[in-house]
């Protein structure tokens, strides 16, 4: 027997599911997640999740209720659980349009939104970037950076919730010094000192033997070189002269450059339907037709959505923009008369003939 719904919560609220003035049927009660970003974390933005990832209508369990189509889609995310193998993220999937429920965060991609420290004062992940979610503490989320361009490890760190978007971020400008010396590292790790004759603070994994990354030199201390430089982390630390080799001055060497894969949203569109319409009011949707099933959504007022069919007073729909679509050929329904939709009035009995 499926769970009775409840009033919405906290989270809902947070996620900006329905405004806080109304008290809607949301979601079926769940079991107390782990300890992990908590509800006050809510992140946003424009996201293309993978095609055919499914939404769940539980943190762990559950059945699925929708499917990503990857497509662009505004999302909100909250919730991020400490261990994602373990149990899933609460998402709020698109505008307008808005399916609730909970899927896998190590599928979400997240853009730093501005410079995060991973060393304080010395090495930061740059803004800009995209990032794998892999866990979650209190007001943070566990990301990791992957081995790619000038990095061949992974750099794993917390990041503050604020600090993170579901769509891509600006990268920040980077100005080489004036006057500076390029630098490359002798061997593929490079030990990085927090002042001249200082402690390690942080150690650099270059690919290429530690050629391809440029370091720019700024100053020089006795066997110490002050060094700067931006790539997938932004530098700022000192380095053994012994460790590095200058670069011919007047010659600059590439560095190797991040590799991101670009997806191009699938241009959607439906072919069978019968009417293309906005919503009249707010509408609740449902994965069946029946009062008695648990709520995944809703349908904002003058939200465009397709109908398909309509069947004992409840309409099959679709969001127009086609951001989600029902798993399994299955169907989002709604209530026919809350569309205004009125059944056709069978025709008046043939009076019988004398």
């Amino acid at each position: 027997m499926a769970a009775s719904p409840v009033r919405v919560t906290a989270i809902a609220i947070l996620l900006g599911m329905i405004p806080m003035s109304e008290s809607r049927t949301v979601m079926a009660d769940q079991p107390a997640a782990a300890p992990g970003s908590g509800m006050a974390c809510v992140i946003a933005g424009t996201a293309l999740v993978p095609k055919d990832q499914g939404i769940w209508s539980a943190a762990t369990g559950g059945t699925k209720v929708a499917t990503f189509t990857g497509a662009l889609a505004p999302l909100k995310a909250a919730n991020f659980p400490a261990d994602p193998s373990a149990q899933k993220v609460q998402v709020n999937a698109g505008g307008g349009f808005r399916v609730e429920g909970f899927t896998d965060a190590r599928t979400i991609p997240v853009w730093t939104s501005r410079d995060v420290p991973v060393i304080a004062d010395h090495v930061w992940l740059s803004g800009g970037r995209s990032m794998k979610v892999i866990g979650a503490a209190p007001n943070q989320i566990r990301v990791e950076l992957p081995a790619r361009g000038a990095l061949s490890a992974p750099v794993q760190t917390f990041v503050p919730c604020d600090a993170l978007s579901l769509g891509r971020t600006t990268q920040p400008l980077f100005e080489t010094p004036g006057n500076a010396r390029g630098y490359v590292a002798q061997r593929g790790q490079l030990e990085l000192y927090g002042a001249p004759n200082g402690s390690v603070v942080y150690t650099l994994n270059i690919s290429g033997e530690g050629n391809a990354l440029v370091l720019w030199g700024t100053e020089t201390r006795g066997n110490f070189i002050h060094v700067v430089s931006r790539f997938d982390l932004f530098v700022d630390a000192w380095v053994k002269r012994t460790d590095v080799k200058a670069l011919p001055r007047g010659e600059m060497m590439d560095q190797l450059a991040t590799a991101e894969t670009v997806q191009n949203p699938p241009a959607l569109a439906l072919q069978n339907y019968q009417r293309v319409m906005q919503a009249p009011r707010n509408v609740t949707i449902r994965a069946a037709r029946g009062d008695n099933q648990n709520p995944i959504g809703e349908v904002e007022q003058g939200a465009e959505i397709y109908v398909l069919d309509t069947i004992l007073g409840w309409a099959s729909v679709l969001p127009k923009a086609l951001h989600v679509m029902p798993p399994d050929e299955r169907s989002f329904w709604v209530k026919a008369s809350e569309l205004g939709i009125v059944p056709p009035t069978p025709p008046a009995p043939t009076p019988p003939k004398k």
